[in-house]
């Protein structure tokens, strides 16, 4: 799946303003913003904003780290590092829209001057050598098929000692059931085991530190989603097919999620 296909499938051209009409039936004044107000909808991955915080809460933040967030999307884990946890903030996506929404948003709350957004692939980051003190990304990895380059790349930018924290979508057993939210199809779907995930952050110097299945919760979670004005239905086409596809594929053990928080320690 080349970039431009990744860009294309998450690109609405009109999802800031659904955002706006959705807080608007929600009772929020998109003029007068929180961090807390854009929570129902910018935070795209399984178990939503508890899965920011429970991964936060794992990495040990003490305030002041330099954080990398690869795959930002509309920015709602940059604005709770940086809100929440005294980070300073680069990310990343590979959807120019997803860029522009994610600027916008942190203005309107007040953290324009602790985020930065750029337009950027994660197979070649734009940064020197030893930047940041924590990588971050979330629900990403499904949609790069190589994966060594990954791993590789987010090694590069780490200072030795800093800390890779992911929380992502992995291989289970038995296939798939499609269209999902990352993929419409298998063609366009890199999803990797434990085994091969373990064996490539190894090879890429990251020593992890924790390794957490939370398979089920995220199964619970796809099944208790409601209709709601202001929620991850506003930025993909047949949102409710693809998310109960994700908890079937969940529920049956064909597609796990883990959180991981490794330490670079140099290839």
């Amino acid at each position: 799946m080349s970039a431009d296909q990744v860009a294309a499938q998450y690109t609405q051209g009109n999802l800031l303003e659904k955002i706006f009409n959705g807080l608007r039936a929600a009772g929020k004044d998109p003029e007068q913003l929180s961090v807390e107000d854009l929570a129902p909808v910018d935070h795209f991955h399984t178990l939503g904003s508890p899965a920011t915080i429970a991964l936060a809460e794992a990495t040990g933040f003490q305030g002041g780290e330099e954080v990398l967030d690869v795959g930002c999307g509309l920015g709602g884990p940059a604005r709770t590092l940086a809100a929440g946890y005294g980070c300073k903030v680069t990310g990343i996506d590979l959807t120019p829209e997803y860029c522009r929404v994610a600027e916008e948003l942190n203005r309107r709350v007040g953290l324009a001057d602790r985020i930065v957004i750029q337009q950027a692939n994660a197979l070649a980051l734009p940064y020197r050598d030893r930047t940041f003190d924590v990588v971050w990304t979330m629900h990403v990895s499904m949609n790069i098929e190589d994966k060594a380059t990954l791993y590789d790349q987010l090694a590069r930018v780490l200072k030795q000692g800093g800390k890779l924290a992911f929380f992502d979508l992995i291989a289970g057993e038995g296939e798939v059931y499609f269209p999902v939210p990352w993929a419409g199809d298998p063609s366009i779907s890199h999803l990797a085991g434990e085994s091969e995930m373990r064996l490539l952050l190894s090879a890429a110097g990251f020593h992890v530190r924790l390794w957490e299945d939370v398979t089920a919760e995220g199964a619970a979670f796809f099944g208790r989603l409601v209709a709601a004005p202001l929620g991850p239905h506003l930025l993909l086409t047949e949102m409710p097919v693809k998310m109960g596809n994700l908890r079937r594929n969940l529920a049956e053990g064909r597609v796990r999620a883990v959180r991981c928080v490794c330490r670079f320690e140099g290839a």
